[in-house]
């Protein structure tokens, strides 16, 4: 994508070839904004030194359960979208944006809570999100990219970063990322959304300081029967009676939102399953 330093972009190219360029007229293939949803955001090397953003097509749904600080994130939310709050921290000065960092052992269902409140996101506020795929060093490439999409339209911004611990090795610029998270490089109305299995990689400057990330918060395995049993009621309950299902929660409680769809996945092709002992639960017969 080309340099562009201009401050009064009012509208962008969005190509068929998936090329973006931004400009400060209108054309007959411009387009005023980026309509509210998804997307996957990469940097594409030579030959194409660009830009591309495709649809995030994963449509893949998983109940979002229970889990410590649950109401922290809702309440953040919650005042987030707030226009009175909005309008009073412009007024101050600051940008409106915060950061939300989720940490804990693989599966335990933090994409899952990630995907919730950006879809919510999505529907009640007509927001864009960007998840940032590729790991490698061109991500100031896509900021600028996202920077020029706030110059032309005020839209609420969800930046998301999985596996941030190998994202921030990669890029191997901890003092840029500062800058975007709390810095010249910043932009206004975002959420930052951020998930490791490997917190003590994240820099204690980035992880503890709240301007950049307002909540670090542990996602644990399901610890509540009642609560795991409801999961499987979702998942399989259709195939096996409720006592089986209350069989199979007492089983699996503790272990992870991960583990639980997989055993449900196991239950419904008839494949051997392991609750959180390692014992063997048996081949599931449907009923």
């Amino acid at each position: 994508m080309p340099e562009n330093n201009t401050t009064d972009l009012k509208s962008f190219n969005y190509l068929e070839s998936g090329e973006i360029t931004f400009s400060n007229i209108s054309t007959t293939k411009t387009v005023n904004k980026l309509d509210a949803g998804s997307y996957i955001i990469t940097y594409l090397d030579y030959p194409h030194n660009k830009v591309s953003l495709t649809q995030d097509t994963d449509a893949e749904t998983n109940k979002l359960h229970s889990y410590p600080d649950k109401e922290k994130i809702d309440k953040l939310f919650k005042e987030f979208f707030n226009p009175t709050i909005k309008d009073t921290i412009k007024k101050l000065g600051f940008y409106h944006k915060i950061g939300i960092l989720l940490h804990g052992v693989e599966g335990t269902g933090k994409s899952t809570i990630i995907k919730h409140y950006s879809r919510g996101a999505i529907l009640e506020h007509g927001a864009v999100v960007f998840h940032i795929k590729r790991i490698d060093h061109m991500f100031f490439h896509c900021w600028d990219f996202i920077r020029n999409i706030r110059r032309v339209q005020d839209n609420p911004i969800i930046v998301i970063f999985e596996e941030f611990d190998a994202w921030l090795n990669a890029i191997g610029n901890e003092s840029y990322l500062k800058t975007v998270l709390d810095g010249h490089m910043s932009i206004d109305n975002c959420i930052f959304f951020a998930s490791t299995n490997y917190l003590d990689r994240i820099p204690e400057a980035i992880k503890n300081r709240q301007s950049r990330f307002k909540y670090s918060l542990n996602i644990e395995g399901i610890s509540k029967e009642e609560e795991v049993c409801e999961i499987l009621q979702s998942m399989i309950g259709d195939l096996f009676s409720e006592n089986d299902i209350k069989t199979f929660a007492k089983d699996l409680k503790g272990l992870t939102l991960d583990n639980i769809k997989q055993f449900s996945i196991d239950k419904i092709m008839n494949l051997e399953t392991f609750a959180k002992k390692k014992n063997k639960i048996g081949f599931g017969q449907f009923k």
